[in-house]
């Protein structure tokens, strides 16, 4: 399963003849010997998440791609046409859905199943999974801001707790609230972004709260690639 695809920022899917999915995504996965991907789940329609998409369902014989709740803006209904093309199944989600994946649990957190989105794709349309394999999980908030944080802490059904959180947002003020991190309890968080990005991301406001919660932090803006790997013993960072 590959969780978005990358893609540059401000509406626009390409840069010039970069194409993210086509010269970074794709040369990876193949570098870690993927040459197919069972799903690929868009958290929301933003070009940074989105844009690399079409080259990967085209490079890897993906069999589904998993959305949510997203606005019928052009992008993203390029990438629909783009899976109808290639024989691809689309599925919906919302929270509340679980699915086996093997022997891990995917269970969808947010948005809300009434949930409707604008005309324009937010950061609250965020598809929030919760990754569970031998006691162990993951919880990857897409750019899930404060208002689909609260949502999910009112949820009686929501299982937050979680041994990693991929970090909501890149780190920004207007995610991880205290209370919605306190719930988490991560023992390690992953912040995804860009270095000298100009959003000012992570904003220290949330990396003092990581802090404070405990919880040891990556960015990937300073250590670049982060792996990490769950097992029956726990969440392991690919070096100490």
């Amino acid at each position: 399963m590959l969780v978005d695809a990358g893609g540059p920022t401000g509406g626009s899917t390409h840069q010039g003849n970069f194409d993210i999915g086509e010269d970074v995504v794709s040369p990876y996965l193949w570098s870690r010997h993927v040459h197919s991907l069972d799903v690929v789940a868009l958290t929301h329609a933003h070009s940074d998440h989105m844009g690399g998409m079409p080259a990967v369902l085209r490079n890897f014989r993906t069999r589904e791609l998993w959305v949510s709740h997203n606005p019928p803006i052009p992008a993203y209904q390029a990438l629909l046409s783009e899976a109808a093309s290639l024989g691809i199944r689309v599925r919906s989600f919302s929270a509340g859905d679980t699915m086996p994946f093997g022997a891990t649990t995917v269970r969808v957190l947010s948005p809300a199943p009434r949930y409707q989105p604008g005309s324009s794709a937010t950061n609250d349309d965020s598809l929030v999974l919760h990754l569970s394999y031998a006691g162990h999980s993951a919880l990857l908030e897409g750019d899930a801001e404060a208002p689909s944080e609260a949502a999910m802490l009112s949820s009686p059904l929501a299982e937050l707790s979680s041994d990693l959180l991929k970090v909501g947002h890149h780190g920004s003020k207007t995610s991880t609230i205290a209370p919605f991190l306190a719930r988490v309890a991560p023992r390690l968080a992953v912040i995804s972004v860009g270095p000298f990005n100009s959003y000012h991301h992570p904003r220290w406001e949330t990396l003092e709260k990581l802090e404070n919660e405990g919880a040891r932090t990556w960015r990937t803006d300073t250590l670049g690639i982060s792996t990490f790997y769950i097992d029956g013993t726990g969440v392991h960072p690919d070096f100490p």
